[in-house]
């Protein structure tokens, strides 16, 4: 009987050693690696950072998809819909200048630091647009959950 609450005891102590690690790693993960983005212009400020989205692709959906992907994380997309013309690569367009919104759109999306444009359109009422080229799995908000490559190992 006493080796039987023995290994009980060594299997929890080990089970509750095991859950402090992963979360941890998780806290780890959060605060260095991948830290959350606020999707507001300033730090502190009130201020959302408004956002386009178009798919340039024959995918249809991918735009509405990131449209809710990005709502769901704060960000301001006033309009969705699908571009005039067929891009390959992804893309996030800096349209007024403010360059730290663009890069923490890119962020967000996990596009690489080359996708990031500026083409500054005073006409437009949006800080940023995200042009969802034919590479669109990649984008973070197409991964599936679980997927090894988010790992840093």
């Amino acid at each position: 009987m006493g080796g039987l609450r023995r290994l009980a005891r060594w299997l929890l102590t080990g089970m509750v050693g095991g859950a402090v690690v992963v979360l941890c790693i998780s806290l780890v993960w959060r605060m260095f690696i991948r830290p959350p983005v606020e999707p507001t212009v300033e730090q502190g400020s009130e201020k959302v950072i408004q956002v386009q989205v178009w798919n340039a692709t024959d995918v249809p959906g991918l735009a509405r998809q990131v449209q809710q992907y990005l709502r769901r994380r704060g960000f301001d997309v006033v309009e969705a819909g699908t571009a005039p013309t067929r891009y390959n690569r992804s893309v996030v367009i800096d349209r007024v200048g403010d360059h730290r919104a663009a890069s923490q759109l890119q962020y967000v999306l996990d596009l690489p630091p080359d996708a990031l444009r500026t083409d500054i359109d005073s006409d437009l009422v949006v800080h940023c647009s995200v042009i969802i080229g034919d590479d669109w799995q990649q984008m973070r908000p197409f991964r599936k959950r679980g997927d090894v490559s988010l790992l840093p190992w």
